[in-house]
């Protein structure tokens, strides 16, 4: 069989598209809080391998954004996912001295692991991965409490990475009158301000599915409000006065989320630094790697941000 030799030319003076330094970038769902994997975003080996993927975003977030609640405490254990009991009692010391037993690089805490406690966390994280797939099957959540210890692990693990934070506020916290409730919002910022915590905020995650999430609606109106008092508290926290606010973070373009946007937008498009919105390929639980080799399916990217943008 022959063979055809093609000839690009390829003007390299003017781009299509200019991208950001940090595209591509990642995301971690709250729920390594309640399965313990948090615990382990201080390996070595795992931040090694992070810094292969940066400069880039790092986005903490998902379904479980709007189940988050902060707590000022060090540690508190109850609040830890389910998992045996002999692996809080025995090994809770060993994280915490594997943590503070420093690999000093550029002010980066990281540790070694020892086999049997990641034995045990894969343990651990398997018991918990089916109250995690039946809160996702009933789409029934319950709430997942973030310590300042546990904030201070994942900030460590994006700085140490060379990865820029994006934080995922909870805007289900709900006043009677359905008005976003800010207090632990405001004690998550004064504590990360306190740290001098290098972060970017966005609330809420795909705010036109919250009627069926918790049976209560969110309108683009009341959205818009939400983000406008989150940019008021984050100007009033000097730290980030300037800080980066993303969102709506709205679902993908159908229908009820473009309404959503477009609402949003006309209220409040003024308030945030980057529109936000959520791209499916397919249905991540059945797809398969050879999937992403089919260039229609890739090319649904550019239709929805077509859609979005005009």
């Amino acid at each position: 069989m022959g063979r055809t030799l093609v000839l690009l030319d390829v003007n390299t003076r003017s781009p299509i598209k200019v991208l950001n330094d940090n595209f591509l970038s990642l995301q971690l769902d709250p729920s390594i809080i309640k399965d313990g994997w948090l615990d382990f975003l201080s390996s070595k080996r795992l931040v090694t391998l992070a810094r292969g993927l940066s400069p880039a975003f790092l986005r903490f977030g998902g379904k479980r954004t709007d189940f988050l609640q902060f707590n000022n405490q060090k540690n508190l254990a109850k609040f830890r996912g389910p998992g045996p009991d002999y692996y809080l009692k025995n090994y809770e010391d060993d994280i915490v001295r594997s943590d503070i037993a420093l690999d000093k690089q550029k002010g980066c805490k990281l540790a070694s692991h020892p086999d049997i406690m990641l034995e045990l966390q894969r343990e651990k994280a398997a018991s918990t991965q089916l109250v995690l797939l039946k809160e996702q099957l009933s789409n029934i959540y319950s709430n997942i409490t973030i310590t300042a210890r546990s904030l201070d692990k994942l900030y460590n693990f994006a700085d140490c990475a060379g990865l820029h934070l994006i934080l995922g506020l909870n805007a289900l916290h709900r006043n009677p009158d359905n008005s976003w409730n800010t207090s632990s919002t405001l004690s998550l910022l004064k504590y990360s301000a306190g740290k001098k915590y290098n972060v970017s905020w966005e609330l809420g995650n795909e705010p036109n599915a919250y009627r069926s999430l918790m049976g209560r609606a969110v309108n683009s109106t009341q959205l818009a409000q939400d983000y406008t008092k989150l940019r008021t508290l984050l100007q009033s926290v000097r730290y980030y006065h300037r800080a980066h606010l993303f969102g709506p973070n709205a679902g993908r373009p159908r229908k009820n989320a473009m309404l959503l946007l477009d609402g949003f937008m006309r209220n409040a498009g003024s308030v945030v630094d980057a529109v936000t919105w959520q791209h499916y390929y397919m249905d991540g639980r059945v797809n398969k790697a050879e999937d992403f080799l089919k260039t229609r399916l890739l090319d649904t990217l550019a239709e929805q941000i077509t859609k979005v943008t005009k």
